[in-house]
């Protein structure tokens, strides 16, 4: 019998994942609400992230003649949300270096609106310019936000899809 390898279900489904996560940003994006901080979108990321992990996961039990472990899922669904995470990453820095430079600018903008309106207070009178010339330097820290919220997301959903689709031991 011919050894599976698991780091080829992980790039693979990882980067078909990814293809359509960018491809749903890309949406957004030339629909002009790439903006938009709506619940319905966040959720949508999700779907499409854990239904990349479950469909990797079933792929690969089903090649190694229906028999998978919890581990092996965690395994997989972590290294998926790798790969997911890093063109996440690369497709960001495209988006705000070349796409759209004034990107980060604009997010400041929006943030600053919104926390005036609901939270005027903690601005302590500051206004927009000062508010992004201070919110400014801390923007890098999208990148690692980003690996490590999908890798979290990715494990923890990998433990409960392990649960559910190991191969039960037979009595």
């Amino acid at each position: 019998m011919e050894q599976i390898s698991i780091k080829q279900y992980m790039i693979n489904y990882g980067l078909i994942t990814s293809s359509v996560l960018v491809s749903f940003s890309l949406m957004l994006f030339f629909l002009e609400a790439h903006y938009e901080q709506d619940s319905v979108v966040q959720i949508t990321n999700m779907v499409i992230t854990f239904a990349g992990i479950t469909l990797g996961c079933l792929a690969y039990k089903k090649a190694n003649d229906n028999k998978i472990q919890a581990g092996t899922v965690r395994k997989m669904g972590t290294g998926i949300s790798l790969v997911i995470a890093l063109v996440s990453i690369f497709y960001t820095l495209f988006l705000t270096n070349v796409m759209e430079p004034g990107f980060m600018d604009k997010v400041l903008e929006i943030s600053y609106n919104q926390t005036m309106q609901d939270y005027p207070e903690a601005l302590n009178g500051m206004d927009l310019n000062t508010f992004i010339e201070n919110s400014k330097p801390f923007t890098f820290l999208t990148y690692p936000a980003i690996l490590i919220s999908t890798l979290l997301f990715g494990f923890l959903y990998s433990v409960v899809l392990g649960l559910v689709i190991k191969t039960k031991k037979q009595l």
